[in-house]
């Protein structure tokens, strides 16, 4: 395999362990191509959602699109509205207000549809459990389509069209799809009964990579592809509104990867949504107006500014109450609760607890005699199946393995976090408690060169199920003194067989007492960079994890 794809063997080594067992497969993997994209009529109700769009269009009804308001609503709402616009649909969008309506078809944005004479709604990263909502359209007169690829309740709303890989169990195609990428293969099956040009849904591949890399899904078969061509398409966007957000955020003429998405154009999306209406970063999406879209971009950059400062807020208040109400010996979840947490960004917070804990967190804010909880959760605990053990503490729940929301009775909070707690215990062992480094290779320095960076560079775009290949190099001599920079980052040069490195270990200044004594040596796992100073870019090791020997 080496030989045939002009690779260092340690690559292919990886390439094996990952699945792709001969060059074939390998090939596949590194060069992937639009045309491997499944049919989208393989779907269940596909054939059916099309022709009634179709029937809209011919019969100039009015459509609304209605989304959520994370990144991955937000894209999928903006792609379906400028597809459908094209095509020159009456075509409008909604997206519930998340502190005063919460996640999914409500009966609010229903009486706004029916306000706005809409005889057609199609949803985008929801609907899969509003049965009772699509029955009261039903009776207002508004036929829906639900595209989603949340979990499947008991019961599947009465819809025209039901698209969802989810429904069917886990072994259908396109299981993976994130809300945007489901929005895509609609909007594509669209195009295809009508026979127009696919560029033109093609050219919507930047909010395809933006929603999937945003929502943390596994980034392999068709996520992987549709991500790899629409992080391409990201850096040359033709949309002002995009441009508008790379430049406010400082990424213009830098390359831009999944982690520049995930941890800088992200949560600028995300964060209009989170403190009030997100349809505002619909517009930004869809202008076409460059000074409308520098003057939302600003705004969006100042409010996550403002997000910023709230989510610090809130962590500390966490803190202060696992303190005060977790024993971390015992519990195996994390169930907290706080009257003026801001909904917003108890899922940024709860994420956080996670990555310190590493325990599965629910994170409740509450109103009145309710509470809304966001959850995230750890490799091994399937957080929807969990909240579903819980079902009858809740009002109402939904999600998948990694997030979930739900909301729940004031009263009911502490049996919730007892029962919780119970069915944590028995799906978690001690191993799953400490999180763990996963090492792809064990190699030496001299095999780190720019043909291997090359080759790893290949493997992009990283994400979950395809994560950047972690090195491991033993017995290294430490060289010079280590130092603190930054929010505790550790710096330090590492030396062995005449090569030195940089390296940098992001959170990790907690090792700096322990690396003083000399002479001393380590094993070290890490990721390897290209790294830019003052425009010389040099190999740099990041550091994941570390061992004094």
């Amino acid at each position: 395999m080496s030989a045939e794809l002009d690779m260092p063997k340690v690559v292919c080594n990886i390439l094996i362990n990952r699945g792709m067992s001969n060059v074939i497969d390998a090939n596949r993997f590194l060069f992937p191509k639009m045309s491997e994209l499944c049919d989208p009529y393989l779907f269940e109700d596909m054939d059916r959602g099309v022709e009634r769009v179709i029937e809209a269009l011919r019969n100039r009804e009015k459509i609304m699109i209605y989304g959520d308001y994370d990144v991955d609503g937000i894209t999928a709402t903006s792609l379906m509205f400028l597809v459908l616009n094209k095509l020159g649909a009456e075509v409008s969008y909604y997206l519930p207000n998340r502190l005063s309506e919460g996640y999914g078809i409500s009966e609010d944005g229903l009486a706004e549809a029916k306000r706005r004479g809409v005889s057609l709604l199609i949803s985008v990263d929801c609907g899969i459990t509003a049965v009772g909502e699509v029955k009261i359209a039903s009776e207002m007169g508004i036929d829906c389509i639900i595209t989603d690829h949340h979990e499947p309740g008991s019961e599947i709303p009465q819809a025209i069209a039901v698209i969802n890989p989810k429904r069917n169990g886990s072994e259908g195609i396109g299981v993976e799809l994130s809300g945007v990428g489901i929005a895509f293969k609609f909007a594509s099956a669209i195009y295809e009964r009508l026979n127009q040009d696919p560029a033109d849904v093609r050219e919507h591949l930047d909010l395809v990579a933006l929603g999937t890399a945003a929502d943390i899904v596994p980034l392999v078969n068709e996520n992987r592809i549709l991500t790899k061509f629409g992080i391409k398409q990201v850096s040359r966007t033709s949309k002002p509104g995009l441009k508008a957000l790379i430049f406010v955020s400082g990424l213009m003429g830098k390359e831009i990867g999944t982690g520049q998405v995930v941890f800088i154009l992200a949560p600028r999306i995300n964060a209009i949504g989170r403190l009030g209406n997100a349809e505002l970063a619909i517009k930004l999406l869809s202008t076409k107006d460059e000074r409308q879209a520098s003057t939302i971009a600003r705004r969006l950059n100042e409010e996550n500014h403002r997000r910023k400062e709230i989510d610090e807020k809130t962590l500390h208040e966490a803190l202060d109450q696992i303190r005060e109400k977790v024993d971390l010996d015992r519990d195996k979840a994390i169930v907290l609760a706080g009257n003026d947490w801001h909904q917003g960004v108890i899922g940024i917070v709860a994420s956080r607890l996670v990555e310190r804990y590493h325990r599965p967190t629910v994170m409740i804010s509450i109103d009145g005699d309710e509470g809304k909880g966001s959850a995230r959760s750890i490799p091994n605990f399937h957080l929807y199946d969990a909240l579903r053990e819980c079902e009858n503490l809740l009002i109402r729940f939904g999600g998948h393995k990694y997030a979930a929301g739900l909301s729940i009775n004031v009263d009911m909070i502490e049996k919730f976090r007892q029962r919780f707690n119970e069915v944590a215990s028995r799906m978690l062992g001690i191993e799953d408690m400490s999180p763990k480094v996963l090492i792809d290779a064990d190699i030496e320095f001299d095999e780190i060169d720019e043909k291997l960076i090359d080759a790893i560079d290949m493997f992009s775009p990283f994400g979950p199920q395809n994560m950047k290949p972690v090195f491991m190099t033993r017995n290294v001599e430490l060289y010079g003194n280590p130092y603190i920079v930054g929010n505790n980052h550790l710096k330090l040069k590492v030396q062995k067989d005449d090569r030195i490195f940089d390296c940098i270990g992001f959170g990790l200044g907690g090792y700096l007492s322990q690396l003083f004594s000399q002479p001393l040596r380590l094993n070290i796992a890490y990721l390897i960079e290209m790294n830019d100073w003052n425009g010389v870019e040099h190999i740099q090791l990041r550091i994941k994890d570390l061992q004094v020997l």
